[in-house]
């Protein structure tokens, strides 16, 4: 009797059947996730700029407004150029690194101010879209799907 090691080739392809079938369910989730976490850089740097619009307030009884910078978010970090920031060098913030999302800052009147940020990680022209005010933290107002 002859002693045979080894796999045959249906056990090899059955292997990497499934290997396959693991490999094109997980690729879309690791996708997505990369994908929250470059959008998650939003909300951060919101938190941030309400809290530079409340020591601002606090030191000059004013809100500051700020036009939306850089004009439109971007998949790949953009310079953040403090001189051109549109109202952000008033207010005193200003990020830690490139950013990806784009931010305004509207002033509804001296008691309260609203934050727009927008991101678009994945480079779709779909805008995932975050309001804040005085009153309330960072919030997503486009769907939980949208990068």
């Amino acid at each position: 009797m002859l002693n045979r090691k080894g796999f045959t080739l249906v056990e090899l392809m059955i292997v990497v059947a499934i290997i396959g079938i693991l490999a094109a369910i997980a690729v879309p989730n690791f996708m997505s996730m990369q994908y929250k976490t470059k959008r998650s850089e939003v909300p951060m740097n919101m938190k941030a700029i309400k809290t530079s619009e409340e020591a601002y307030k606090a030191a000059d009884n004013v809100y500051v407004t700020a036009s939306a910078y850089p004009a439109s978010p971007a998949a790949n970090p953009q310079v953040w150029d403090a001189t051109a920031s549109g109202g952000f060098e008033t207010l005193g913030w200003l990020p830690d690194a490139k950013v990806r999302g784009s931010y305004a800052v509207s002033t509804t009147s001296n008691t309260d101010f609203t934050i727009t940020g927008l991101a678009d990680v994945d480079g779709d022209g779909d805008n995932a879209s975050y309001t804040a005010t005085s009153s309330t933290a960072p919030n997503l107002t486009t769907a939980r799907d949208v990068y």
